[in-house]
């Protein structure tokens, strides 16, 4: 808690936050409150994930409750009692912890939320001022009021009907005393942040060990993501493209990422891709294996997409790219941005597929029927269509560093 003390903070975490650089292995961190509703929430892959690459991940409170109750079999640590609720079922909606309020300036909450609510009447039966039997109606309507109309005033006007004055007036004075006396959320956060304090303090040795259960959660969804929000995985995406698209030699470097990458298809070792194709096309593959004319045969069947927040696996994929490389795909992606914002209205869609089919038959020297799809799996494309997106941002400059090359007598990859 102490190396990183700026990750603290007050406001609720949203889609892609574990992946802070900030956040590594050995670090604990506290998940409490979120964004939802109308925007990404915290998922599920995103703390498996952080788990993965040993980061203790706490839940509490709010939806960090509600995901370890969902997680708490694959290492996420629940803490409190709204954690416990969830677990055994008292409560089973999200709305049970669902807080509305405004999206600018503080985020004070307008509704009391459910299991807050939990608490008052726990505390009321255990006062005297209610029982059990009155509280359940109470509840009962409650739970049926749309979550952001569940406010102090409409407890008290819900309370009353049900012929529970007093405690309505018990509620009202204990709130004006202490606005936080029966904020549940609030004390499972604070015993969260307090518990991360304990562990922080372990030596590393000693933090208790995250798991990811015994079930594969690490699909090709899991890695795409990660390409997508991963601080460094969100730009070498482009620079793979670039590769994948303009090097001449990259169906080596990619025969060989298949050798040796730590992805589904191979388990590090050529031993292990072998033993992988074999398993899925059977044994007169491994003659393809040994023959450099037949890889094409295997690399259109076995196409894993690499997982570029692994250092490893973007280090095996860029091996080939030289500096002159990254300042021409730079140059190009920004010739195209300043083309689409010179050009209201236009964007990459206006640009057909078969247009880009052309110029990635034209740049491989491959023809345009089978040719094409051949040289897509040689290159680590699943199909002619992902190879034409991953072109379609770069078309626009390629072809103006193209015209500018020839023009100046210019050679290199393009």
């Amino acid at each position: 808690m102490e190396k990183h003390p700026e990750l603290v903070r007050h406001g609720p975490v949203g889609h892609g936050d574990l992946f802070s650089d900030e956040i590594a292995s050995g670090d604990v961190v506290v998940v409490v409150d979120g964004i939802y509703h109308h925007r990404l929430a915290v998922r599920h892959k995103e703390i498996l994930d952080a788990m993965a690459r040993g980061i203790t991940v706490l839940g509490a409170a709010s939806i960090g409750a509600l995901r370890a109750a969902e997680l708490d079999e694959f290492g996420m640590i629940g803490v409190g009692r709204v954690y416990d609720w969830y677990r055994t079922g008292v409560f089973d909606g999200d709305d049970a912890v669902s807080v509305a309020h405004g999206e600018t300036g503080s985020l004070v909450g307008i509704n009391i939320p459910l299991v807050n609510l939990h608490t008052a009447f726990q505390a009321a039966c255990d006062a005297g001022i209610l029982r059990q039997e009155a509280a359940r109606p109470m509840m009962a309507r409650l739970e049926h009021e749309y979550y952001p109309l569940r406010t102090v005033e409409r407890v008290l006007v819900i309370a009353r009907e049900c012929g529970q004055t007093a405690f309505a007036d018990w509620y009202r004075e204990r709130l004006g005393a202490d606005p936080h006396a029966f904020d549940q959320k609030r004390a499972d956060a604070l015993e969260a942040f307090a518990l991360a304090e304990k562990l922080d303090a372990l030596p590393r040795e000693a933090t208790p060990r995250t798991g990811s259960g015994e079930r594969d959660w690490r699909t090709e969804y899991h890695r795409r993501w990660r390409n997508l929000f991963a601080t460094a995985a969100s730009s070498l995406h482009q620079r793979l493209a670039y590769q994948q698209i303009f090097n001449p030699g990259f169906p080596d470097v990619w025969w060989d990422f298949l050798h040796h990458s730590s992805g589904p298809a191979s388990s590090g070792s050529p031993d292990g891709f072998r033993a992988h194709v074999l398993r899925h096309l059977g044994p007169r593959a491994a003659e393809w294996l040994d023959d450099p004319e037949l890889r094409s045969r295997i690399t259109a069947v076995i196409c894993p997409l690499p997982d570029l927040a692994d250092p490893h696996e973007a280090d095996l994929l860029l091996r080939g790219e030289s500096a002159r490389d990254r300042a021409r795909g730079a140059d190009w992606l920004e010739r195209t941005r300043h083309h689409l914002d010179t050009h209201p209205g236009r964007s990459l869609a206006h640009i057909k597929e078969d247009v880009c089919a052309t110029l990635l038959a034209r740049i491989w020297g491959v023809g345009t029927d089978g040719g094409l799809a051949t040289e897509c799996g040689r290159r680590g494309f699943p199909s002619p269509a992902h190879a034409t997106g991953a072109l379609r941002p770069f078309v626009i400059g390629y072809l103006a560093g193209a015209r500018a090359a020839k023009t100046s007598g210019e050679h290199g990859h393009a």
